[in-house]
């Protein structure tokens, strides 16, 4: 007569055998095809000065920093600053946001770098970047 063990350990290798081979198949099924333009960085939207100085309001406000064009629009009431903020609208906003300081030198805010949380949260509101002129 056979050990319960004789059988049972054949039948869970099975098991394990077809169980990493349908994971398997699953994988080569769904696999995307490779495509060149996988690898290449999506071509960027560029955009002019005066483009970026039409978006000058509350409602609608886009800012030049360190050459590229951020929508700060949604994020205006949820800016830490308040309204601070508005003086980035249709500028370039670099000085500003970098140094926390107007073009002319003056302070804004606490006068000190943004953090690099701020650089993060405004790296999402990239749009595209400032055109060569």
């Amino acid at each position: 007569m056979r050990k319960k063990s004789d059988v049972i350990l054949p039948v869970i290798a099975v098991f394990l055998v077809v169980a990493i081979g349908a994971g398997i198949w699953v994988l080569v099924v769904n696999r995307q095809p490779h495509t060149p333009s996988q690898d290449a960085p999506e071509q960027a939207k560029t955009f002019t000065m005066n483009e970026v100085a039409q978006h000058d309001s509350k409602e609608d406000c886009w800012a030049i920093i360190s050459g590229d064009v951020y929508d700060l629009t949604k994020f205006i009431n949820r800016h830490p600053g308040g309204d601070e903020i508005l003086r980035a609208c249709g500028t370039d906003a670099t000085t500003l946001f970098t140094k926390r300081q107007t073009q002319e030198g003056q302070p804004v805010g606490s006068g000190t770098p943004h953090s690099e949380a701020a650089s993060e949260q405004l790296a999402k509101l990239k749009i595209g970047i400032l055109a060569k002129e």
